[in-house]
């Protein structure tokens, strides 16, 4: 959905003053770097829910920025003449779609400014506003490896070291010069060795992040949002959880982690325990989460990473509409841990929920909450030491 308080002034203004000062250190290659960077930074800079687009083609051209339908922004870089000709022959043809347009003049030094201006006053003529801003930035002495790296900013939210080494030609040392200037820079926020969280244009460093689930889906390969995470997600819970929990089956140094104040549980499990992940978007981003009904069985393998299992039969007893107890099962079983399907069975029996589970043959016992004390009474059909008071479940 559009907004409709953004006119040309507003976006006018917002460029010559807070745009100019963004820019002012960096050193434009192309229109298309220009392009970028602007885009980027009007999104995060005008009010929510404009629409901003780029590249945009129609019958009489391709806009380079168009927002909210109604307004053309006409990007040129006053390299030679010639651009600037070409510019009024391609603001004569848009005045054919009947939109404001905002033509951003771009002073790289290249041409005496008294023809920019002669060039500003002719836009202004055949009906478009004009406005000229300043780059004045130059060239690091490491500009291949610089530019290359930004040139991957532009369309990514993260750089990976390790993906810089495989697919350039830049050896290791120059790799991580390149990326501590443009950390230094603000460009760049370091999430831990070898991955770095690209900073938008227009924002600051140390102010922006993304959403926890975003930033868990980098920290480890292969991963899934699940336990906690996962039923607080899906509504699942009341409780908030202070941790993202991710499992994997890959090894992982450090299985706690903290990235800008949100730590992370990473859990480790078996190869066959991996399955009913589902993707999900989240600030235009795909990430994996399990399931509704494989998190409730991750809970029922795994108690101590959801809350306890009361947490768990809250959820089940809560969702019980929602869920696929044909799909429940079949985790049940599939997963190879029999205490979950002992657990499974015995709440569902609490709570008169019909599900086809055949009671273990068995001779051990095993607590209903690991995460209890063992006081308990046993329950023969399930072989469960049921430490939690039935009327208090019943009452949940």
């Amino acid at each position: 959905m559009k907004t409709d308080f953004v006119d040309l002034k507003t976006v006018e203004i917002l460029i010559k003053k807070d745009f100019q000062e963004k820019i002012s250190e960096i050193f434009f290659r192309n229109e298309e770097h220009v392009n970028s960077l602007l885009s980027s930074f009007l999104e995060l800079n005008l009010p929510f829910n404009t629409e901003v687009a780029k590249n945009v083609t129609t019958k009489h051209g391709n806009l380079d920025i168009l927002i909210n339908d109604r307004i053309i922004i006409e990007i040129k870089l006053a390299d030679y003449i010639g651009t600037l000709e070409k510019g009024l022959s391609e603001v004569v043809k848009y005045k054919n779609l009947g939109k404001d347009i905002l033509v951003l003049i771009l002073d790289v030094g290249a041409i005496e400014f008294s023809i920019i201006e002669r060039y500003k006053s002719y836009f202004k003529k055949i009906g478009a506003e004009a406005i000229v801003i300043k780059a004045k930035g130059k060239r690091e002495k490491s500009s291949k490896i610089i530019s290359y790296i930004e040139d991957l900013i532009v369309n990514n939210k993260f750089i990976y070291v390790k993906e810089l080494s495989k697919k350039s030609k830049f050896n290791s040392k120059s790799i991580h010069v390149a990326l501590s200037r443009l950390e230094k820079r603000g460009v760049l926020e370091r999430l831990e060795k070898g991955k770095y969280l690209v900073i938008p244009f227009g924002t600051k460093k140390g102010e922006y992040t993304l959403h926890e689930f975003v930033i868990g889906s980098i920290l480890v390969e292969p991963y899934a949002i699940a336990y906690w995470s996962a039923l607080n997600y899906y509504g699942l819970t009341e409780q908030i959880p202070g941790t993202v929990s991710l499992q994997t089956t890959s090894r992982k140094k450090h299985q706690m982690i903290e990235v800008f104040g949100v730590k992370y549980k990473i859990v480790r499990i078996k190869n066959e325990k991996l399955f009913g992940i589902k993707k999900e978007w989240i600030e235009n981003t795909q990430i994996n989460i399990t399931d509704k009904e494989k998190t409730i069985i991750d809970c029922l393998d795994k108690p101590q990473y959801c809350g306890g299992m009361i947490e768990v039969i809250k959820a089940l007893k809560n969702s019980r509409k929602e869920l696929d107890f044909k799909k429940l099962t079949e985790y049940a079983n599939q997963i190879g841990n029999s205490g979950v399907v002992r657990r499974l069975g015995y709440i569902c029996d609490l709570l008169k929920i019909k599900i086809k589970l055949t009671p273990p043959d068995v001779r051990n016992y095993l607590l209903l909450d690991p995460t209890m004390p063992s006081e308990q009474t046993k329950n023969a059909k399930w072989r469960l030491l049921v430490n939690l008071d039935e009327r208090t479940i019943g009452d949940l």
